[in-house]
């Protein structure tokens, strides 16, 4: 049994992992290079990329342009969006009525009627916030806020266990499920606010092919299948969205047209769409809640499709995809010099179309692992591997090496996200020599001195390390200054 890691929200950036054998035909990742990209100092502190403080779907969907789809009263009615997750809770106001299928797949008798599988009404009861929350981005609607697709239906299914954890074969066998129920309940769209810790920079349809086929099979139903592209700081995208079939979801801000430091991107990334703090519903007391990750960018997407049935009901997902993409405006990620399409109605609402684009299938040989973190050890004779929660980067200020001294100064940003998954860091320098470096308890500029440095040391990056000693992010390597 292929096991699917657990939620884990560090910070304010969510993330929902599912875990999966690596033995595609697939090419790794690329940690992004954030080598362009000025440092801002604020209160001595070091700011990476200045932030967009604009936590509600109010300012997310007006950076869409959803105004000009709601102007055409293009809102989802009569359609509805399957939401496989940690279940979401039917009650709360902010849907208004309108989940009206549920369903649970789990393997360890997680669904409510204590089996591992219930359909109707409370199979998908919430074990966690999160399905909810993404539920809202898509068909939330209230006087003041409400979601991309405010009068789209949805349809609830968890798939995750009461321990947090779930297995691949529960999306499979959910993602059956909602094509079975598909005409049923005018099924559009399916998001996917989850994926492997793990990425990939080009296609991973081998990864784990009954998944890859049964997306297929919903694509060709004309039901788009959106995936968040994962928050792991890289270059590539988790599994599933870098199957070739899936509409891929890199995260952007909601006042500007960049790429969250956070988000995973590649140049299969289908659309950037918000998914920064984002405020949406939660089942905790019917309330709200601010979240940040690929997992809020997704839902903007797979709302988008019901909506965008609303204004045409007679286009395929590649029509869709491509009208969406043409004409569109581009979020930037500066660490990879990669743009792609940010999510925007303006094109498609003036009724305008474009031709489709040939799609590609690209197989590479799967070399090494350099960015998958495994807990442990875990044998070759098992099919189970278990991932830890992604780390962000640490980011190397700058190393001053005093001759006199003999010793090292390093200046360097502590991570903003994962911190209670590090052991601490060790810079690693270009002739073999390495030297750890504390991990504070706060967020910005530390200085570090290393006595005794190795004086033929000419440069050094810094790595994150877990407490099983593996590495789990590391810096672009910086030259040392020497006075």
């Amino acid at each position: 049994m292929k096991k699917y890691f657990t939620i884990s929200f560090i910070a304010l950036i969510c993330y929902l992992f599912l875990t999966v054998i690596s033995n595609a035909n697939a090419q790794d990742s690329e940690d992004k290079r954030y080598i362009r990209v000025p440092l801002e100092i604020k209160n001595n502190q070091v700011i990476y990329r200045i932030n967009d403080y604009s936590p509600s779907l109010v300012s997310s969907v007006s950076r869409i342009n959803l105004s000009y789809m709601r102007s055409k009263n293009a809102m989802g009615a009569g359609y509805s969006v399957a939401v496989v997750d940690t279940g979401v809770d039917a009650s709360h106001p902010f849907l208004g009525g309108r989940v009206v299928y549920e369903a649970c797949f789990t393997f360890q008798r997680s669904c409510p009627n204590n089996s591992n599988t219930m359909t109707g009404s409370g199979a998908a009861k919430p074990v966690h916030w999160h399905g909810t929350h993404v539920a809202g981005i898509i068909a939330g609607n209230s006087p003041n806020v409400f979601g991309v697709a405010s009068a789209a239906n949805i349809v609830a299914v968890n798939i995750f266990e009461k321990s947090g954890i779930s297995y691949e074969d529960s999306l499979i066998q959910s993602l059956e499920h909602v094509l079975s129920v598909k005409s049923t309940y005018n099924i559009v769209a399916v998001n996917l606010s989850l994926g492997t810790s793990r990425v990939w920079l080009n296609y991973c349809d081998d990864v784990v092919p009954q998944l890859t086929d049964v997306i297929k099979r919903l694509t060709a139903a004309n039901v788009a299948v959106v995936a968040a592209a994962g928050n792991s700081f890289s270059h590539g995208m988790s599994n599933p969205a870098c199957i070739n079939s899936v509409v891929g979801v890199a995260a952007s801000y909601s006042t500007n047209d960049t790429i969250t430091d956070f988000s995973n991107i590649s140049r299969y990334t289908a659309f950037a769409a918000p998914g920064y703090q984002i405020l949406s519903s939660t089942n905790e007391g019917s309330g709200y809640k601010t979240s940040s990750g690929t997992s809020m960018a997704a839902p903007h997407v797979a709302g988008a499709f019901a909506a965008y049935f609303s204004l045409n009901s007679k286009l395929t997902v590649a029509e869709r995809v491509a009208n969406l993409q043409t004409n569109c405006p581009k979020a930037y990620d500066d660490p990879t010099n990669l743009q792609v399409c940010r999510l925007d109605f303006t094109y498609i609402a003036s009724g305008q179309t474009a031709p489709v684009a040939p799609t590609t299938t690209t197989t590479t040989t799967l070399p090494v692992s350099t960015t998958t973190t495994v807990v442990g050890t875990v044998p070759t004779t098992t099919t189970t591997v278990v991932y830890n929660t992604q780390v962000g980067k640490p980011r190397l200020t700058r190393l001053s090496y005093s001759i006199r001294n003999k010793s090292l100064i390093v200046v360097y940003a502590d991570v903003l996200y994962g911190k209670q998954n590090l052991s601490g860091y060790r810079l690693v320098c270009n002739e073999g020599s390495a030297y750890d470096v504390p991990l504070s308890g706060f967020v910005g500029s530390q200085t570090h001195e290393i006595g005794s440095f190795s004086h033929s040391a000419k440069s050094c990056y810094l790595q994150s390390i877990g407490f099983s000693g593996s590495v789990l992010s590391a810096t672009v390597s910086l030259s040392v200054n020497r006075s």
